[in-house]
Protein backbone atom coordinates (compact mmCIF):
# COMPACT_ATOMS: atom_id res chain seq x y z
CA UNK A 1 0.00 0.00 0.00
CA UNK A 2 1.14 3.43 -0.83
CA UNK A 3 0.89 6.99 0.13
CA UNK A 4 -1.22 9.88 -2.13
CA UNK A 5 0.23 12.06 -4.39
CA UNK A 6 -2.42 12.80 -6.69
CA UNK A 7 -5.87 11.64 -6.09
CA UNK A 8 -7.10 12.72 -10.12
CA UNK A 9 -4.01 11.33 -11.68
CA UNK A 10 -4.91 7.98 -9.94
CA UNK A 11 -7.93 7.63 -10.58
CA UNK A 12 -7.17 8.42 -14.32
CA UNK A 13 -4.83 5.60 -14.16
CA UNK A 14 -7.57 2.82 -13.54
CA UNK A 15 -9.69 2.09 -16.79
CA UNK A 16 -13.51 3.57 -16.17
CA UNK A 17 -16.28 1.18 -15.94
CA UNK A 18 -18.26 0.65 -19.33
CA UNK A 19 -22.01 0.64 -19.60
CA UNK A 20 -23.74 -0.77 -16.66
CA UNK A 21 -22.01 -0.66 -14.84
CA UNK A 22 -0.52 -25.73 1.59
CA UNK A 23 0.62 -25.15 5.26
CA UNK A 24 -1.94 -26.13 8.24
CA UNK A 25 -3.18 -22.78 10.06
CA UNK A 26 -4.55 -23.09 13.61
CA UNK A 27 -8.39 -24.75 12.85
CA UNK A 28 -11.42 -22.34 12.66
CA UNK A 29 -10.28 -19.26 14.90
CA UNK A 30 -13.86 -19.02 16.37
CA UNK A 31 -12.51 -18.60 19.51
CA UNK A 32 -14.80 -16.24 21.78
CA UNK A 33 -13.45 -12.83 22.52
CA UNK A 34 -15.06 -9.65 24.83
CA UNK A 35 -15.90 -6.49 23.75
CA UNK A 36 -15.62 -3.45 25.83
CA UNK A 37 -19.30 -3.29 26.47
CA UNK A 38 -19.49 -7.02 27.45
CA UNK A 39 -20.42 -8.86 24.64
CA UNK A 40 -19.13 -11.31 22.52
CA UNK A 41 -16.80 -11.10 19.64
CA UNK A 42 -17.00 -13.66 16.94
CA UNK A 43 -13.33 -14.00 16.05
CA UNK A 44 -10.71 -14.07 19.55
CA UNK A 45 -7.82 -12.04 19.42
CA UNK A 46 -5.97 -14.88 19.98
CA UNK A 47 -7.01 -16.85 16.62
CA UNK A 48 -6.35 -13.83 14.61
CA UNK A 49 -2.94 -13.45 15.90
CA UNK A 50 -2.70 -17.59 15.44
CA UNK A 51 -3.71 -16.91 11.35
CA UNK A 52 -0.89 -13.71 11.27
CA UNK A 53 1.50 -16.25 12.93
CA UNK A 54 1.23 -18.69 10.23
CA UNK A 55 1.22 -16.62 7.10
CA UNK A 56 4.48 -15.22 8.54
CA UNK A 57 6.05 -18.59 9.45
CA UNK A 58 5.09 -19.35 5.57
CA UNK A 59 6.36 -16.76 4.04
CA UNK A 60 7.58 -14.25 2.45
CA UNK A 61 4.73 -14.06 0.38
CA UNK A 62 6.98 -11.45 -2.02
CA UNK A 63 6.56 -11.91 -6.16
CA UNK A 64 9.75 -14.38 -7.22
CA UNK A 65 9.94 -15.73 -3.57
CA UNK A 66 10.26 -19.79 -3.32
CA UNK A 67 7.60 -19.23 -0.43
CA UNK A 68 5.21 -17.40 -1.64
CA UNK A 69 3.20 -20.62 -3.49
CA UNK A 70 3.26 -22.02 -0.09
CA UNK A 71 1.10 -18.67 1.45
CA UNK A 72 -0.84 -19.33 -1.40
CA UNK A 73 -1.69 -22.92 -0.93
CA UNK A 74 -2.06 -21.99 3.08
CA UNK A 75 -4.69 -19.44 2.63
CA UNK A 76 -6.96 -21.62 -0.37
CA UNK A 77 -6.39 -24.84 2.53
CA UNK A 78 -8.19 -22.61 5.38
CA UNK A 79 -10.80 -21.09 2.92
CA UNK A 80 -11.96 -24.19 1.19
CA UNK A 81 -12.03 -26.24 4.77
CA UNK A 82 -14.81 -23.58 5.60
CA UNK A 83 -17.14 -25.41 2.71
CA UNK A 84 -17.73 -21.96 0.70
CA UNK A 85 -17.62 -21.53 -3.33
CA UNK A 86 -13.60 -20.66 -3.79
CA UNK A 87 -11.81 -19.56 -6.67
CA UNK A 88 -8.52 -19.38 -7.66
CA UNK A 89 -8.19 -16.47 -10.33
CA UNK A 90 -4.75 -16.27 -12.28
CA UNK A 91 -3.58 -13.26 -14.10
CA UNK A 92 -0.50 -12.25 -16.20
CA UNK A 93 0.71 -8.52 -16.08
CA UNK A 94 3.70 -6.65 -17.29
CA UNK A 95 5.61 -4.69 -14.64
CA UNK A 96 8.75 -2.77 -15.35
CA UNK A 97 10.55 -6.46 -13.64
CA UNK A 98 8.71 -8.11 -16.57
CA UNK A 99 5.80 -10.62 -17.03
CA UNK A 100 4.36 -11.18 -13.33
CA UNK A 101 2.12 -14.70 -12.94
CA UNK A 102 -0.39 -13.77 -10.07
CA UNK A 103 -3.16 -15.33 -8.60
CA UNK A 104 -5.97 -13.59 -6.24
CA UNK A 105 -8.35 -15.92 -4.35
CA UNK A 106 -11.82 -15.09 -4.22
CA UNK A 107 -14.48 -16.52 -1.60
CA UNK A 108 -17.99 -16.10 -1.91
CA UNK A 109 -20.91 -16.43 0.41
CA UNK A 110 -24.13 -16.76 -0.74
CA UNK A 111 -22.79 -16.69 -4.37
CA UNK A 112 -26.06 -16.82 -5.92
CA UNK A 113 -26.89 -13.62 -4.62
CA UNK A 114 -27.20 -10.54 -6.71
CA UNK A 115 -26.97 -8.01 -3.70
CA UNK A 116 -23.76 -8.22 -2.65
CA UNK A 117 -20.63 -6.54 -1.02
CA UNK A 118 -16.69 -7.46 -1.46
CA UNK A 119 -14.34 -6.96 1.61
CA UNK A 120 -10.62 -7.03 0.36
CA UNK A 121 -7.69 -7.61 1.56
CA UNK A 122 -3.92 -8.10 -0.44
CA UNK A 123 -2.27 -11.07 0.52
CA UNK A 124 1.55 -10.56 -0.98
CA UNK A 125 4.27 -9.02 0.63
CA UNK A 126 6.85 -6.23 -0.87
CA UNK A 127 9.69 -7.88 -2.72
CA UNK A 128 11.91 -5.03 -0.87
CA UNK A 129 11.91 -3.01 1.75
CA UNK A 130 13.14 0.81 0.86
CA UNK A 131 12.41 2.11 3.96
CA UNK A 132 14.20 0.04 6.08
CA UNK A 133 17.00 2.11 7.87
CA UNK A 134 19.73 -0.48 6.85
CA UNK A 135 20.88 0.34 2.83
CA UNK A 136 21.58 -3.72 2.69
CA UNK A 137 18.40 -5.04 3.56
CA UNK A 138 16.53 -2.79 1.29
CA UNK A 139 16.64 -5.39 -1.47
CA UNK A 140 15.23 -8.36 0.53
CA UNK A 141 11.67 -8.90 0.69
CA UNK A 142 9.63 -8.26 3.83
CA UNK A 143 8.12 -10.38 6.30
CA UNK A 144 4.75 -8.28 6.14
CA UNK A 145 3.53 -9.35 9.43
CA UNK A 146 0.97 -5.99 9.16
CA UNK A 147 1.18 -5.11 5.72
CA UNK A 148 -0.07 -8.34 4.55
CA UNK A 149 -0.61 -10.90 7.30
CA UNK A 150 -3.31 -8.51 8.96
CA UNK A 151 -5.70 -8.49 6.50
CA UNK A 152 -5.03 -11.98 5.56
CA UNK A 153 -6.11 -12.96 9.18
CA UNK A 154 -9.54 -10.78 9.08
CA UNK A 155 -10.57 -12.27 5.81
CA UNK A 156 -10.01 -15.65 6.50
CA UNK A 157 -11.52 -15.50 9.98
CA UNK A 158 -14.73 -13.77 8.01
CA UNK A 159 -14.36 -16.30 5.67
CA UNK A 160 -15.41 -19.00 8.79
CA UNK A 161 -17.62 -17.19 10.46
CA UNK A 162 -20.06 -16.63 7.92
CA UNK A 163 -19.59 -20.30 6.52
CA UNK A 164 -21.00 -21.81 9.86
CA UNK A 165 -23.80 -18.37 10.16
CA UNK A 166 -24.21 -17.39 6.74
CA UNK A 167 -24.59 -12.99 5.60
CA UNK A 168 -28.83 -12.35 5.43
CA UNK A 169 -30.88 -13.87 2.93
CA UNK A 170 -30.39 -12.38 -0.07
CA UNK A 171 -26.96 -10.43 0.16
CA UNK A 172 -23.95 -11.77 -0.70
CA UNK A 173 -20.43 -11.51 0.07
CA UNK A 174 -17.26 -11.72 -1.36
CA UNK A 175 -14.03 -12.20 0.11
CA UNK A 176 -10.89 -11.40 -2.55
CA UNK A 177 -7.20 -12.06 -1.32
CA UNK A 178 -5.37 -9.74 -3.88
CA UNK A 179 -2.01 -10.63 -5.39
CA UNK A 180 0.22 -7.93 -6.54
CA UNK A 181 -0.64 -5.19 -4.55
CA UNK A 182 3.16 -4.17 -3.86
CA UNK A 183 4.17 -2.72 -6.77
CA UNK A 184 6.70 -0.26 -8.13
CA UNK A 185 7.90 3.05 -7.62
CA UNK A 186 5.98 4.97 -10.72
CA UNK A 187 3.09 5.76 -11.84
CA UNK A 188 -0.55 4.04 -11.11
CA UNK A 189 -0.16 1.12 -13.10
CA UNK A 190 2.63 -0.34 -11.52
CA UNK A 191 0.70 -1.04 -8.49
CA UNK A 192 -2.63 -2.65 -7.24
CA UNK A 193 -2.28 -5.53 -10.27
CA UNK A 194 -4.70 -7.94 -8.56
CA UNK A 195 -7.46 -5.02 -7.46
CA UNK A 196 -7.36 -4.00 -10.91
CA UNK A 197 -7.63 -7.22 -12.43
CA UNK A 198 -10.49 -8.45 -11.01
CA UNK A 199 -12.10 -4.99 -10.99
CA UNK A 200 -11.83 -4.84 -14.98
CA UNK A 201 -12.54 -8.56 -15.32
CA UNK A 202 -15.20 -9.08 -12.49
CA UNK A 203 -17.02 -10.86 -15.27
CA UNK A 204 -14.86 -14.33 -14.67
CA UNK A 205 -15.77 -14.87 -11.34
CA UNK A 206 -19.52 -15.62 -12.31
CA UNK A 207 -20.65 -13.50 -9.36
CA UNK A 208 -22.98 -10.03 -9.68
CA UNK A 209 -20.97 -6.90 -9.62
CA UNK A 210 -20.58 -5.64 -5.53
CA UNK A 211 -22.58 -2.57 -4.69
CA UNK A 212 -19.95 -1.59 -2.04
CA UNK A 213 -16.27 -2.62 -1.36
CA UNK A 214 -14.09 -2.39 1.81
CA UNK A 215 -10.54 -3.09 1.75
CA UNK A 216 -8.96 -3.88 4.93
CA UNK A 217 -5.43 -2.93 5.05
CA UNK A 218 -2.63 -2.59 7.97
CA UNK A 219 -5.00 -3.00 11.08
CA UNK A 220 -2.82 -4.50 13.19
CA UNK A 221 -0.70 -2.52 14.65
CA UNK A 222 -0.08 -1.55 18.64
CA UNK A 223 -1.88 1.35 19.48
CA UNK A 224 -3.97 0.94 16.14
CA UNK A 225 -6.22 4.08 15.30
CA UNK A 226 -8.47 3.78 11.93
CA UNK A 227 -9.31 6.96 10.54
CA UNK A 228 -11.50 8.24 7.65
CA UNK A 229 -9.48 7.64 4.90
CA UNK A 230 -9.46 10.71 2.74
CA UNK A 231 -10.39 9.35 -0.45
CA UNK A 232 -12.99 7.58 1.27
CA UNK A 233 -14.74 10.10 3.03
CA UNK A 234 -14.53 12.64 -0.06
CA UNK A 235 -17.17 10.50 -1.80
CA UNK A 236 -21.18 10.49 -1.18
CA UNK A 237 -21.36 6.35 -0.98
CA UNK A 238 -17.86 5.93 0.83
CA UNK A 239 -18.92 8.91 3.49
CA UNK A 240 -22.08 7.17 4.25
CA UNK A 241 -20.60 3.46 4.29
CA UNK A 242 -17.90 4.89 6.61
CA UNK A 243 -20.64 6.48 8.80
CA UNK A 244 -22.37 3.03 9.11
CA UNK A 245 -18.93 1.24 10.24
CA UNK A 246 -18.11 4.34 12.46
CA UNK A 247 -21.28 4.11 13.77
CA UNK A 248 -21.11 0.65 14.70
CA UNK A 249 -17.42 0.95 15.89
CA UNK A 250 -18.61 3.30 18.17
CA UNK A 251 -21.57 1.77 19.54
CA UNK A 252 -19.11 -1.27 20.73
CA UNK A 253 -16.68 1.56 22.57
CA UNK A 254 -13.97 0.05 19.94
CA UNK A 255 -10.85 2.22 20.01
CA UNK A 256 -9.33 1.22 17.33
CA UNK A 257 -11.56 3.53 14.76
CA UNK A 258 -11.08 6.94 15.39
CA UNK A 259 -14.08 9.13 13.66
CA UNK A 260 -12.18 12.05 12.27
CA UNK A 261 -10.12 13.10 8.52
CA UNK A 262 -7.51 11.12 7.51
CA UNK A 263 -4.62 10.99 5.04
CA UNK A 264 -5.52 10.00 1.33
CA UNK A 265 -4.28 6.92 0.95
CA UNK A 266 -3.58 5.35 -2.34
CA UNK A 267 -4.87 1.36 -1.76
CA UNK A 268 -6.86 -1.61 -3.48
CA UNK A 269 -10.42 1.02 -3.03
CA UNK A 270 -9.40 2.54 -6.13
CA UNK A 271 -10.03 0.13 -9.10
CA UNK A 272 -13.49 -0.33 -8.01
CA UNK A 273 -14.05 3.49 -7.36
CA UNK A 274 -12.31 3.97 -11.37
CA UNK A 275 -15.16 1.48 -12.05
CA UNK A 276 -18.09 3.42 -10.26
CA UNK A 277 -18.10 0.98 -7.46
CA UNK A 278 -18.50 2.75 -3.90
CA UNK A 279 -15.17 1.67 -2.30
CA UNK A 280 -13.64 2.55 1.05
CA UNK A 281 -10.62 1.90 2.57
CA UNK A 282 -9.81 0.94 6.71
CA UNK A 283 -5.97 1.26 7.20
CA UNK A 284 -4.11 2.39 9.56
CA UNK A 285 -1.01 4.44 7.70
CA UNK A 286 1.12 5.20 11.30
CA UNK A 287 3.08 2.55 10.93
CA UNK A 288 7.15 3.45 11.12
CA UNK A 289 7.87 -0.35 10.61
CA UNK A 290 5.80 -0.20 6.96
CA UNK A 291 7.74 -1.19 4.49
CA UNK A 292 10.73 -2.31 6.49
CA UNK A 293 12.15 -5.63 8.10
CA UNK A 294 10.78 -4.45 11.37
CA UNK A 295 7.32 -5.09 9.95
CA UNK A 296 7.35 -8.71 12.19
CA UNK A 297 4.75 -10.53 14.49
CA UNK A 298 6.50 -8.55 17.84
CA UNK A 299 4.68 -5.05 16.16
CA UNK A 300 0.97 -6.67 16.06
CA UNK A 301 -1.51 -6.18 18.49
CA UNK A 302 -4.38 -8.71 17.35
CA UNK A 303 -7.27 -6.57 19.72
CA UNK A 304 -7.32 -4.05 16.91
CA UNK A 305 -7.99 -7.05 14.44
CA UNK A 306 -10.41 -8.41 16.27
CA UNK A 307 -12.19 -5.37 16.47
CA UNK A 308 -12.60 -4.51 12.90
CA UNK A 309 -13.75 -7.83 12.26
CA UNK A 310 -16.61 -7.78 14.29
CA UNK A 311 -17.70 -4.19 12.85
CA UNK A 312 -17.58 -5.39 9.28
CA UNK A 313 -19.58 -8.62 10.37
CA UNK A 314 -22.11 -6.38 12.36
CA UNK A 315 -22.62 -4.39 9.23
CA UNK A 316 -22.85 -7.42 7.09
CA UNK A 317 -25.46 -8.74 9.45
CA UNK A 318 -27.51 -5.25 8.87
CA UNK A 319 -27.65 -5.81 5.45
CA UNK A 320 -24.69 -4.02 4.60
CA UNK A 321 -25.81 -0.65 4.26
CA UNK A 322 -24.09 1.22 1.75
CA UNK A 323 -26.86 4.01 1.23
Amino acid sequence: MKRTRSILSALGAVAVLGAGGVVALRGPALAEGKSTQGGDMPLSPESLYATVKAYVEAGPAAEGSPTKDRVRDLIVSRVKATGAKVQVLPFTTQTPAGDWHLENVLVSLRPEARDRVLIGAHWDTRLWAERDPDPIKRKQPITGANDGGSGVAVLVGLAEVLAKDPPPEGIGVDLAFFDGEEGFEGDMNEWFYGSRDLAERWYRTGAAVPRAVVIVDMVARKGLAIPREGISDARPQGRRILDQIFGIAKEKGYRSFVDQPGQEVLDDHLPFLARGIPAVDLVDLAYPQWHTHEDTLDKVEPRGMAEVADVLLTWIRRGAPSK
